[in-house]
């Protein structure tokens, strides 16, 4: 059966829009550093056999919560371009470390919190297609066991090894977007390419203690995720430190060391950055009655001077700015 390709190229300069990006994936991402959103998507699919590989580029910081279509593994490779360090579902990747290749199931996804100016190809097959893949071509790849406790992997490349898998995946992504690859020639290369890939995966070096040291870092990303749950809801402003230590069963210095291991930032940075993306949200999903004062007393902004400014440094605009590109894009066409 000949393979049915999709090839797309995206642009956005909405954290929320951009989160979109990635056919059949569920995704929530917020934006922690202050500026202009920026990012792009470069995708091909393959609909038979269930192939995704892609490229994508965020400009700043984000916290990203992901969760790839069901029934699939995803590989994750950092291009390298950016020099800060990377927090996968809590566990910091240290400076001289992005040459890795991280791995989830879909079952339960994972998380990441990226640098500024971030690069990763990814890599996401259906499982069972992939694993008769591996047995026709011979090859043995670790995949991550099912279950919470073991769903995530990550190990180290050698330079040599990691250049070579964002070579081929480049070449997958060129070939689709010349247009070229449902020819005769580009089908032969395509598979060819494909196959390289599971061979370049299979050969990732496996690190036992990172992985371990992977695995004991969920108990911190899951009291981090339930912070930032707590403080995306509106109404929830008033809830104290103490108070949140209550719900997550944590004494204060724990939250503290929790937060910077996983996130980089205090509780108080990330939170009010969860809040203000929040605030962002409701306002391009405005209605007719929506108004600026009213969704940032949601979350617990109520000098709007102050809000205004700290809105305007996150986002480079106004969140009347914001209000009104919503409405406009609401707006039915002439003749409708």
């Amino acid at each position: 059966m000949t393979a049915r390709l999709q090839y797309t190229a995206r642009a956005s300069s909405d954290v929320d829009e951009h989160a979109t990006h990635i056919s059949a994936w569920h995704q929530e991402y917020d934006q922690l550093s202050r500026g202009r959103f920026q990012g792009s998507v470069r995708e091909l699919w393959l609909d038979a056999p269930r192939l995704q590989v892609f490229h994508e580029h965020t400009g700043q910081q984000t916290s990203q919560r992901c969760m790839p279509w069901r029934g699939a593994v995803w590989f994750g490779v950092p291009d390298g371009h950016s020099g800060e360090p990377l927090h996968f579902s809590g566990r910091l990747q240290p400076m001289g470390r992005e040459r890795i290749v991280l791995t989830a199931r879909a079952d339960t996804g994972f998380a990441l919190r990226t640098p500024q100016n971030f690069g990763i190809y990814g890599v996401v097959a259906d499982e069972a297609w992939l694993c008769t893949e591996l047995e026709r071509l011979k090859l043995r790849l670790c995949l991550p066991a099912a279950g919470n406790g073991a769903s995530l992997h990550a190990a180290m490349l050698p330079p040599h090894l990691h250049v070579a898998l964002c070579q081929t995946i480049e070449s997958l992504l060129s070939l689709a977007a010349c247009g070229e690859a449902a020819q005769g020639w580009g089908r032969s290369a395509l598979k060819s390419l494909s196959e390289r890939l599971l061979l370049l995966l299979a050969g990732a070096a496996q690190d036992a203690d990172f992985n371990a040291q992977l695995q004991r870092s969920q108990r911190r990303l899951a009291s981090v995720m339930k912070a930032r749950a707590l403080a995306a809801h509106p109404l929830n402003h008033t809830l104290s430190v103490d108070e949140l230590c209550t719900h997550l069963h944590l004494t204060p210095r724990t939250l503290q060391n929790h937060f910077h291991s996983v996130v980089g930032e205090s509780p108080a940075e990330f939170l009010r950055a969860v809040r203000l993306n929040a605030c962002r949200r409701m306002l391009r999903a405005c209605t007719k009655t929506t108004a600026v004062q009213e969704v940032a007393a949601q979350w617990g902004f109520f000098h709007m001077g102050r809000f205004s400014q700290e809105y305007k440094a996150m986002f480079d605009e106004l969140p009347s700015q914001t209000l009104r590109l919503a409405r406009s894009r609401q707006q039915p066409a002439p003749g409708h």
